[in-house]
């Protein structure tokens, strides 16, 4: 009898190691192969919808682009979803299954086959601010991939001299820029309209400022030989003159935050 029950856990346990296994969390999902199917158990937040689809200022979109991050790490879900019965929220939990599929290096899961919430109005995890250096990788570490980042105090250019001569505003077609941070260290800054709603949204229209900026993106490589790091803008803020954020420091004490996928 003792024989039996140890082949018989023998077995199980040859059947166990034999069976494919899927990551239940974001860093366990970023081990497999692309083109794998990948489930999400670990209920990540959502932290960013990036695209979503509708008309934007004439340009139409037609799936999804969010980010959600389960603390082990952060990816990229894109796809339609349509009649899966789950429209991405900010702050939502959820379970995911689909595909491992990255995209330009951003961990992704796409060709979504089932999704839904768990629960809602989760607090987001805390936003990396990362340097040029940091994201200017031709292979991204998963400590900046997938992830919405803070690019802090760059200016923006098109090299030589400030923006593409004639084009002055942000508008819905992609721009190749460079964004150069104090230390001269430089990057590509793709601005990518083409594929995100929220970057249209937030810029088109609006001056492509000359002075100093914070940013708020996400990083990728472009697939040439070598790789192309580029970030990109999804949102722009000035950095106020050091005046001005005098004046608002006394205020607040006195009154006691190409080639390329079309969505």
């Amino acid at each position: 009898m003792m024989n039996k029950l140890r082949i018989a856990s023998i077995l199980m346990g040859s059947a166990a190691l034999a069976a494919p296994t899927f990551g239940s969390n974001i860093a366990a999902v970023e081990g497999q192969a692309s083109g794998t199917a990948a489930t999400l158990g670990s209920s990540p937040i959502v932290t960013a919808v990036l695209s979503y689809p509708g008309t934007v200022n004439g340009k139409t979109y037609t799936s999804w682009s969010f980010l959600a991050n389960d603390g082990t790490g952060s990816l990229d879900i894109f796809g339609t979803l349509s009649g899966l019965g789950y429209t991405p929220t900010v702050g939502d939990a959820i379970g995911v299954t689909g595909t491992y599929s990255p995209y330009h290096q951003i961990p992704e899961i796409g060709t979504v086959t089932a999704i839904g919430a768990t629960s809602s109005g989760n607090p987001l995890p805390a936003m990396p601010t990362l340097t040029i250096p940091q994201l200017n990788q031709t292979t991204l570490p998963f400590t900046a991939a997938g992830y919405l980042i803070n690019l802090d105090n760059v200016t923006i250019s098109s090299g030589t001299s400030i923006i593409t001569p004639g084009v002055s505003t942000w508008g819905t077609s992609n721009l190749t820029l460079t964004v150069t941070d104090s230390s001269n260290n430089k990057m590509t800054l793709y601005y990518w309209p083409t594929s995100y709603a929220m970057a249209n949204f937030n810029l088109d229209g609006i001056t492509i400022p000359s002075g100093p900026v914070n940013i708020t993106g996400f990083d990728s490589v472009y697939p040439s030989t070598p790789g192309s790091p580029e970030f990109t803008p999804i949102s722009i803020v000035s950095v106020p003159e050091p005046v001005s954020t005098g004046l608002l420091a006394v205020g607040a004490a006195a009154m006691l935050m190409r080639r390329r996928r079309t969505a």
